[in-house]
């Protein structure tokens, strides 16, 4: 079964990088649930983006803010998700292309007292998370391919959150369907309806002036 409350995670990825604090502390203010970290290193995606420091240091300005950390790195060690969870980490999620033992990478994650995640990039298939159930907290479905803000939803990827919403309920686990990539207030009602409950956005939200008005227009189509 999956969880009914919907929540919004602002991705700093679309943030004005040179006034992360603000734009942080402005998200949280207005009511964003999540602060969602983009983690690139150039070989996984075409993108370099926020090391471990850059986490510890907004860690300490927002201490209770939660940290949903989206690795896209290959390979994906122990050591960057220790090194992530030790800057502040509250969710860890990885791509299984980039990892080799994919079970015990979410078991550790777990162990760490961090929620695990797994993510499925537009072409990859869910049928592996039959096999990871008692290890995931939540699933992150990439809606576009990874690497880059501001793209418009593939729409087939829609089809994988109904698939993946299907699969928890038929194995009665509790869960998390993520979207990120091309998520508006013109399309979240749409995605919600597929089964998903965590709503990346990026240049939707961090794009616009009015960022208030902004996630009331997410709820309002949520409600």
């Amino acid at each position: 079964m999956v969880e009914n409350r919907f929540l919004i995670a602002g991705s700093i990825l679309s943030a004005d990088l040179l006034n992360l604090e603000r734009d942080v502390g402005e998200a949280l203010e207005k009511g964003v649930d999540i602060i969602h970290f983009d983690v690139m290193d150039y070989h996984f995606v075409p993108n370099m983006t926020f090391g471990p420091a850059f986490l510890k240091a907004l860690r300490d300005k927002f201490p209770s803010a939660v940290f949903d950390v989206h690795l896209m790195v290959s390979p994906v060690s122990e050591n960057i998700v220790d090194d992530y969870i030790n800057a502040g980490a509250s969710w860890i999620s990885f791509h299984p292309e980039a990892c080799i033992h994919t079970q015990r990478m979410l078991a550790h994650i777990k162990e760490r007292g961090v929620k695990s995640g797994l993510v499925l990039n537009p072409s990859t298939p869910p049928t592996m998370l039959k096999y990871l159930w008692n290890v995931l907290d939540f699933v992150l479905v990439m809606t576009v391919n990874p690497g880059f803000g501001g793209q418009k939803i593939i729409p087939l990827t829609l089809e994988k959150v109904k698939d993946i919403a299907a699969m928890a309920l038929g194995f009665e686990h509790q869960i998390m369907i993520e979207v990120d990539g091309g998520v508006k207030a013109s399309n979240i009602k749409e995605i919600a309806t597929c089964g998903a409950n965590v709503f990346v956005v990026g240049s939707a939200f961090f794009g616009v002036e009015n960022k208030e008005q902004a996630l009331t227009a997410f709820r309002a189509a949520l409600s």
